[in-house]
């Protein structure tokens, strides 16, 4: 009953963000940003609206949009249209994690005197604390640039390179903070790397993949029923949801049973379904019709909820060295993208702009900042609460950023009509392409 009560209450204030997101619209923000503001306003740091207990109560609402965030993360990665780019999305994803990775780690280390639960640790364990950082602070937010391009209806090569990567990201990322956290283990506790470990992480990586293959074999079922679209569109997100359930379910279940936690990763998962339903069948048009559908109230529920989970209580304490990391990770994605982009022949000015595109950080960043609080009681809640703050950080003024650099490409496509929703496309527009390939959700 509780929590009917609790997602009655969110479905009032998601109405509020709504207009509040159009509103402020106007004044050059993205709908996403107005959607975070209403969610930080309304959350318990604030007026208390959304007191923290319905912030776990309502973890079902970021279940479903993030499983409709990865079916359209993978829908957008058309191989007809990233095959020419294939290079500059390799360049620039290489040098993005190697300078994000190297900097920041560098800067932690070389910051930990003035970090309290640093300060006493040995070298070793120092290195160990700054690697997991660096991991980290490399996760992207398919999340909100997928928003943005909504949006604004981008489309362009800018846009097609600045998805592929943000993608291809989440994926590294997860590999990269395996792979460091078993070394940080070593060094904490001495022993010899845990490459059982690693090898365990890729086994979860490709079964992963193998899973998200029957799902896309599900979603093109669920497109074939003689249905209504409303039905088709309710059982793709209940399918979307229902693979964080399976997820959740097999890690509990080989805890209890082996003492080792398999991690079937959901967000990959529904990436390679969306892409396989992209890539490989003739029902890519009906897909994305159906994401683009349903993307508005999607994405007010997931990111007001998502601005009312921000710990602004840990900005407040940690924001000195939480701001020193924000600067330091701006200026590691500058070069990154930058070197990235001069190595795959991109003229200047995409080199000099693309920086904004991979400010923004969120979910993925978030929960590995939480799987270091289980891996390392003794000081993880600290640690946490630094890389946390530089998230908060960094998804309040990366969307803007993001939006600006899509509008001076000039890869934005505006609507003329108040009936347009986040997408920014009506659904007549669908009509309108000389080339569904190329369309947009």
């Amino acid at each position: 009953m509780e929590i009917l009560v609790f997602a009655a209450c969110f479905a009032i204030i998601a109405v509020a963000s709504k207009q509040i997101g159009q509103s402020l619209v106007k004044t050059g923000l993205p709908l996403i940003s107005g959607f975070l503001l209403t969610g930080i306003i309304a959350g318990p740091f604030v007026l208390g609206l959304i007191p923290s207990g319905a912030i776990s109560n309502l973890r079902f609402v970021d279940e479903i949009s993030l499983g409709f965030i990865a079916f359209s993360a993978g829908g957008e990665l058309y191989i007809n249209e990233l095959k020419t780019r294939l290079k500059t999305i390799a360049w620039i994803t290489i040098c993005l994690v190697f300078c994000t990775f190297s900097l920041t780690g560098l800067t932690i280390f070389f910051v930990s005197g003035f970090i309290p639960f640093m300060k006493t640790m040995p070298v070793s364990a120092k290195i160990a604390v700054s690697i997991l950082a660096g991991a980290i602070l490399v996760a992207r937010s398919p999340s909100s640039a997928i928003a943005i391009v909504n949006e604004l209806r981008a489309k362009g090569p800018f846009t097609q390179i600045v998805l592929g990567v943000t993608m291809i990201m989440d994926v590294v990322v997860i590999l990269l903070f395996a792979a460091n956290s078993s070394v940080a283990d070593a060094l904490l506790s001495g022993l010899d790397f845990n490459f059982g470990f690693i090898l365990l992480m890729v086994s979860e990586i490709g079964v992963s993949v193998f899973i998200g293959y029957l799902v896309s074999k599900i979603i093109f079922m669920i497109l074939l029923l003689p249905v209504q679209k409303y039905l088709k569109t309710g059982f793709i997100l209940l399918t979307g949801y229902l693979v964080f359930i399976l997820s959740l379910r097999v890690r509990q279940a080989t805890h209890d049973i082996f003492f080792v936690e398999v991690l079937l990763e959901p967000l990959l998962i529904c990436m390679v379904a969306g892409f396989l339903v992209s890539n490989t069948s003739k029902i890519r048009k009906e897909f994305l019709k159906i994401l683009y559908d349903v993307s508005l109230p999607v994405y007010v529920a997931f990111f007001t909820l998502t601005g009312a989970s921000l710990s602004l209580d840990v900005l407040a304490e940690a924001w000195p060295v939480a701001i020193t990391l924000f600067f330091t990770r701006a200026i590691a994605v500058f070069l990154g993208s930058f070197i990235g982009g001069t190595l795959a022949g991109n003229s200047l000015k995409d080199n000099s702009i693309s920086w904004m595109a991979y400010i923004t950080q969120a979910g993925v960043g978030l929960g590995l900042a939480k799987e270091v609080v289980v891996e390392f009681p003794e000081w993880g809640p600290s640690f946490a609460a630094i890389i946390i703050s530089i998230i908060v950080l960094n998804q309040i003024i990366g969307p803007p950023l993001f939006k600006y650099a899509i509008k001076f490409m000039k890869e934005d496509h505006p609507v003329q009509n108040d009936r347009v929703g986040l997408a920014g496309r009506k659904p007549d527009d669908n009509k309108k392409d000389k080339n569904e390939n190329r369309k947009i959700i």
